[in-house]
C-alpha cells in the first residue's frame, strides 16, 4: 500500500505539459472600435510566439472590407507573439472592414478567426464564437481520471482479496 501511494505522489508531481492553443491578447484596432481615418498598421499580438519559417508564409493577415473586396495591406512582420501588416496610405470608404489572420503558434497549434472596425460608421455586434474544442482531454484531466480508476481498481482488488 505505502509503494502505492509513493507511487501515485510520484506522479502528481511531474510536470504536465498545457494544450493551450495561443490566444488573442490585444489588436489593434480594437474589435468593433471606431475610426476617422484608417490606420496606417493593423496588429495582433497573441499569448505564444509565433512559428517562423524562413521562406514560408506561415502566418498571414488580410484585411477587407465586410463582406467586400480585400484592401491593399503592406509588409507583414512578426515579432515574437506579434502579427502586424502596414495599411498604404490612400483614400478608403467609410465602412466596416474585417481584419482576418491565420497563425501557428510556436508549439505547432492553428488558429484562425477575424475582428471588425469601422471607418466613420459604426460597426456591426460580432456574434460570440464557440469553440468547440479539437476532442482532447486537458492532460490534467487525464491524470486525474487515471489515478482514480488506479486507485478504484487497487481497492477493488484488495476488497476481493480481503473476503477470500
Amino acid at each position: 500500500m505505502k509503494r502505492f501511494l509513493f507511487l501515485v505522489g510520484a506522479l502528481m508531481l511531474l510536470p504536465v505539459a498545457a494544450n493551450a492553443h495561443a490566444g488573442v491578447v490585444g489588436t489593434s484596432p480594437t474589435q468593433d472600435e471606431v475610426l476617422t481615418s484608417m490606420p496606417s498598421e493593423i496588429s495582433i499580438t497573441f499569448s505564444e510566439e509565433l512559428l517562423t519559417i524562413t521562406g514560408q508564409e506561415v502566418n498571414t493577415i488580410s484585411l477587407s472590407a465586410f463582406d467586400g473586396p480585400p484592401v491593399e495591406i503592406g509588409e507583414i512582420t512578426i515579432a515574437g507573439t506579434t502579427l502586424s501588416a502596414t495599411i498604404p496610405d490612400g483614400k478608403y470608404e467609410s465602412g466596416v472592414y474585417e481584419v482576418f489572420y491565420r497563425i501557428v503558434s510556436a508549439d505547432g497549434h492553428k488558429v484562425s478567426d477575424s475582428f471588425t472596425f469601422s471607418l466613420n460608421a459604426p460597426a456591426l455586434v460580432s456574434e460570440p464564437v464557440v469553440d468547440e474544442g479539437d476532442g482532447v482531454i486537458p492532460a490534467p484531466i487525464a491524470l486525474a481520471i487515471a489515478i482514480v480508476l488506479l486507485l478504484g481498481g487497487y481497492l477493488a482488488f484488495r476488497a476481493s482479496k480481503d473476503k477470500s
